[in-house]
């Protein structure tokens, strides 16, 4: 999810949830080793383009309530938590390339 105020000229930050790092290093861990997981969560930690949002009591409530509200839809619960996080930061665009995004009504990149 890119930052609002970086969207007005060029991205200089991203910000995303605990729950998408959380698949992120999953992935990488079946995917490629351990050791590469662990770096990818060491890098995203300390890296000065990356904002990490962890969930919390009410973004977890209100990702739930979107995930509840949708159940025509294929999302995520992982998906309605960004959707959420998205909501309170005031964000219309997502680094993604899931397609989950516009159909609620996000704009994507690329």
């Amino acid at each position: 999810m890119q930052d609002t105020a970086s969207r007005k000229s060029n991205v200089s930050s991203f910000l995303t949830t605990d729950y998408v790092l959380d698949e992120a290093v999953t992935l990488t861990r079946f995917a490629f080793s351990h050791s590469k997981a662990v770096e990818l969560i060491d890098a995203a930690r300390s890296s000065k383009f990356l904002r990490i949002v962890y969930s919390e009591e009410n973004l977890f409530s209100e990702g739930v309530e979107f995930f509840r509200l949708h159940s025509d839809k294929e999302w995520s619960l992982t998906d309605c938590i960004s959707f959420a996080v998205m909501k309170k930061f005031s964000l219309r665009m997502a680094f993604t390339f899931d397609a989950h995004f516009k159909q609620a009504g996000f704009a994507i990149v690329p």
